[in-house]
C-alpha cells in the first residue's frame, strides 16, 4: 500500500468526514439562535462527556482489532471483538440506567441540564451505547479498504440526525400551531435540547440498522485466548483515551465549571456556550486530522509487515504537517468570514482563543501520528504514561490559568499541554523506534505560519481595522490572501522534489 494509496483514502474518509462535520456543523448556528446561551452551555457540557463514554465502552478495542487482524485469523478476531464490545455494552448500558436519579440530580447533571429530564439522559446513554456497537463494523470497512460505504453509512445517520432536528423543531411547531395536536408540543428552551438529543439517537440507530447486513455475516465465534491478548494490548489504551480526553473535553465538562469564579451556575453555562461556539471554528483541522487517522490507522498497521517502512512514515509527517499549516492559516487568517458561521453577536467576542485552538489541534494531530510507534512496539503502556503526564498538567493549568484569564486560559491549557504531549511523544518513540522526521522542515514551517498570523493579527491591530479587527473588509482581506499566498509560495520552493512526485500535479512541475 502505497502514499497514493493512503491518500486516496484519506481523500473518501475525508470526504464523508467534512460532509458530514459540515452538515453537523450547519445545526450549530441553528441551535446558536433557537437555544438560550445557557441550553447552549447545557448540551455543550453533555457532548463533552461522550466522547469520555465512548473511550470506556469500546476500551481500545478498535485499535486491538487493526493490531491482531494482521497477526491472528481475521474472522475470528473480528468475532471476539464484536462479541466483546456487545457484552460489555449491554452490562455498561444497563449500570447507567439503573443509575439515571442519582447522576442526574448530582452537580454534574444540574450543570448539563439533566436534573428534572430523565428522558435526556436515556436518549445520550443510548447514543452512547450504539456508537459503541458500531466502532468495529467502522473498523472492519477501514480494514478492509471500503471508505465509500464508510462514506454512505456515515453521511446516511448524519443526513438523518438533521432531518429529524428540522422535522421536530422547525415543522412540528408550525404545524401544532395549525392544529395539528397530535404532533409533539415543541416549546422553547429545554425541551428543544430534549429533541436534539433525540434526533442524534436516531440517527445513531439508522447506522446501527445499515450495519445489520454486515453484522449477520460475522462469524459468531468468541476465542477467550486471542480475547485475553487483546485485551492485554487494549487495556492501557483506556488510560491513552482517558488522559487524552481530559485534554480534548474537559474543559468544557468540568474544568471552567470547576475553576471559574463566582456561584452563578446560568452564568457559567454561558461561558461554556461562548467557548464551545468558538471552539467549533477550528472545525477544519480536526475533520481533516480525524478523516487522516481513519485512513492511517489500518495503513501504518500494514505498511509494518513490508520491512522498515519509517522513511515512509517520515515523509507521511511532512506532508501531514504541510498540510495542517495550511489550514491553519486559512481559518486564522479569514477569521472576520468565519464569524458568519457564529450568527448571534453574543460569541464572537471568543473568536480571540481560535488561533490558540486550532494550533493546539495541529500540535494534537501531529502527537497522533506520532503515535505508531508505540502501537507498533507493542508498548500501549507507554502511551498511557503519556498522556497520564498531560492529563495531570492539564489540571495543573487549568486551575492556575482559568481564574486569572477565564474561557481564555482553558484554551492556552489546551495548547500547552498538546504541546507538551507531542514533544515528549517524539522524544520517548525515538528511544524505542526511531523514525527520520525532517525535524528542521517541520520546525520551520509551523513556526512560520504561527509567525505570519500574528504579523497580520499585529498589522490588523494597529493598521488594518483598529477598531474591529474581525470587521470584514476588503484590505484586510488583501493582506490575508498575500500572506498566505507568500507561505504558498515557499513551501513549494521548499518542497518542489516532494510536488514533482505526486500524481497528476508531478508532471506539470520541472524540477
Amino acid at each position: 500500500m502505497s502514499i497514493k494509496n493512503l491518500a486516496g483514502q484519506t481523500v473518501f474518509y475525508g470526504l464523508s468526514n467534512i460532509v458530514s462535520k459540515l452538515l453537523n456543523y450547519f445545526l450549530t448556528p441553528f441551535y446558536l439562535t433557537i437555544l438560550t446561551h445557557a441550553s447552549f452551555g447545557e448540551m455543550s457540557n453533555v457532548y463533552a462527556y461522550i466522547p469520555f463514554a465512548n473511550i470506556v465502552l469500546t476500551y481500545g478495542m478498535e485499535t486491538a482489532f487493526f493490531r491482531f487482524a494482521k497477526k491472528e485469523n481475521k474472522a475470528h478476531v473480528l468475532g471476539t471483538s464484536v462479541i466483546s464490545l456487545l457484552c460489555s455494552t449491554f452490562v455498561i448500558t444497563i449500570l447507567l440506567l439503573l443509575l439515571r436519579s442519582p447522576i442526574i440530580n448530582s452537580y454534574t447533571g444540574q450543570l448539563a441540564g439533566l436534573n428534572g429530564h430523565p428522558n435526556y439522559y436515556t436518549y445520550v446513554v443510548m447514543i452512547m451505547a450504539i456508537d459503541a456497537l458500531t466502532a468495529i463494523p467502522y473498523a472492519q470497512l477501514r480494514l478492509e479498504g471500503r471508505p465509500v460505504r464508510y462514506a454512505a453509512i456515515r453521511i446516511a445517520g448524519i443526513v438523518t440526525t438533521i432531518f429529524f432536528n428540522i422535522f421536530f423543531l422547525v415543522i412540528c411547531p408550525k404545524l401544532y400551531a395549525a392544529g395539528h395536536h397530535w404532533l409533539p408540543d415543541v416549546q422553547s428552551g429545554s425541551d428543544q435540547t430534549g429533541y436534539i438529543y433525540l434526533s442524534a439517537m436516531l440517527g445513531s440507530a439508522i447506522t446501527l440498522v445499515l450495519f445489520l447486513p454486515q453484522l449477520r455475516k460475522i462469524e459468531w465465534k468468541f476465542d477467550a485466548s486471542l480475547w485475553k491478548q487483546m485485551m492485554h494490548y487494549a487495556l492501557p489504551l483506556i488510560i491513552v483515551g482517558m488522559a487524552g480526553m481530559v485534554n480534548e473535553t474537559f474543559d468544557r465538562a468540568w474544568f471552567l465549571p470547576q475553576f471559574l469564579p463566582g456561584n452563578d451556575m446560568e452564568a457559567k453555562k454561558e461561558i461554556i456556550a461562548l467557548y464551545s461556539a468558538n471552539y467549533k471554528l477550528a472545525i477544519l483541522i480536526t475533520m481533516f486530522i480525524q478523516a487522516f487517522r481513519l485512513g492511517a490507522e489500518p495503513f501504518f498497521f500494514k505498511q509494518a509487515e513490508s520491512g522498515d517502512p519509517r522513511k515512509m512514515y517520515a515523509r507521511i509527517m511532512k506532508l501531514f504537517v504541510i498540510m495542517l499549516c495550511f489550514m491553519f492559516l486559512f481559518v486564522s487568517l479569514y477569521l472576520s468570514i468565519w464569524k458568519a458561521f457564529l450568527r448571534v453577536p453574543f460569541y464572537y467576542q471568543g473568536m480571540r482563543i481560535v488561533p490558540v485552538l486550532l494550533l493546539a489541534n495541529m500540535f494534537l494531530g501531529i502527537y497522533y501520528n506520532l503515535t505508531i510507534w508505540f502501537k507498533l512496539t507493542d508498548r500501549t503502556k507507554t502511551g498511557a504514561v503519556i498522556t497520564i503526564i498531560t492529563a495531570l498538567l492539564a489540571f495543573l493549568l487549568n486551575y492556575w490559568w482559568i481564574p486569572v484569564m477565564g474561557y481564555y486560559g482553558a484554551a492556552l491549557a489546551t495548547m500547552v499541554c498538546y504541546f507538551v504531549q507531542m514533544v515528549v511523544c517524539y522524544v520517548w518513540g525515538q528511544k524505542y523506534y526511531p523514525i527520520p522526521y525532517h525535524l528542521p522542515k517541520l520546525i520551520t514551517y509551523i513556526g512560520l505560519a504561527v509567525g505570519i498570523y500574528y504579523v497580520f493579527n499585529w498589522l490588523n491591530v494597529l493598521v488594518l481595522s483598529p477598531k474591529d479587527i474581525y470587521a470584514l473588509k476588503p484590505l484586510p482581506l488583501a493582506v490575508a490572501t498575500a500572506f498566505f499566498a507568500a507561505y504558498a509560495w515557499f513551501i513549494f520552493r521548499m518542497e518542489k522534489k516532494e510536488f514533482a512526485r505526486f500524481p497528476v500535479i508531478g508532471k506539470y512541475i520541472k524540477v
